[in-house]
């Protein structure tokens, strides 16, 4: 399984048409309100009754195929977040953030799903509780995290300070997609983040990027779960 995630700034219609456009591998069948299809009649070649339930989804809804589960959540005045969990091979998944950068995402990456946890997730004891929370990930203050593959645009990283160059010069590799669109590969293959710090220790020098390992002390000093 790989995760992945992408963050828009509201421009529903241009997301919509870069799901329609995936390669059959990587494209959405059906769409619905669950996890799963309501009827098998909900599918997405039927573009009116598709267009139809986009117009009356005003929190979000999936989009489904084999392997393949696109979460889109809507909230008025803020960005279109959309979670992608995919059984594929990291080939597919790599070629799925370069096609959806055509997009104009906001930001967005792919990874294994316990390397999106090690980033974003915290866990504290308090009492006879244990308290996990996500945090890290409002672009508006902060790149949300540095990943197995990072979709980076420019103007991300303009308005948080971050320079490219020195985030390209520890990456593995870096693809220039245009368009402001940039794309960082840390390490070859999704699982090898637990084999090496490379990515922590870059984070920890960087200005702009969310850093888990500094606000884990606050967690020791935390009284309640607010």
């Amino acid at each position: 399984m790989i995760e992945a995630g992408l963050e828009f700034d509201g421009a529903i219609d241009r997301l919509v048409k870069a799901f329609i456009d995936l390669p059959a591998q990587l494209r959405p069948v059906h769409f619905s309100h669950e996890e799963k299809p309501a009827s098998d009649a909900d599918r997405i070649a039927d573009s009116k009754r598709f267009a139809a339930f986009v117009s009356k989804s005003k929190s979000g809804f999936f989009l489904l195929g084999s392997g393949l589960t696109y979460s889109v959540r809507i909230a008025t005045g803020k960005p279109l977040i959309c979670d992608c969990f995919l059984e594929v091979a990291p080939e597919a998944a790599e070629y799925f953030l370069r096609h959806m950068s055509k997009a104009m995402p906001i930001f967005g990456f792919a990874c294994a799903p316990g390397e999106r946890e090690r980033r974003n997730r915290v866990t504290t004891q308090q009492g006879a509780s244990k308290i996990e929370s996500w945090v890290g990930r409002d672009t508006q203050r902060y790149v949300p995290g540095l990943y197995w593959l990072t979709l980076l645009p420019e103007a991300l990283a303009r308005q948080h300070g971050l320079p490219l160059a020195a985030v390209s010069a520890l990456a593995r590799q870096h693809i220039d997609l245009g368009n402001g669109q940039h794309l960082f590969r840390f390490y070859e293959r999704p699982e090898e983040w637990q084999e090496t710090s490379v990515v922590t220790d870059l984070i920890a020098t960087l200005p702009g990027v969310f850093d888990v390992e500094k606000i884990k002390p606050q967690l020791i000093a935390a009284t309640n779960f607010l």
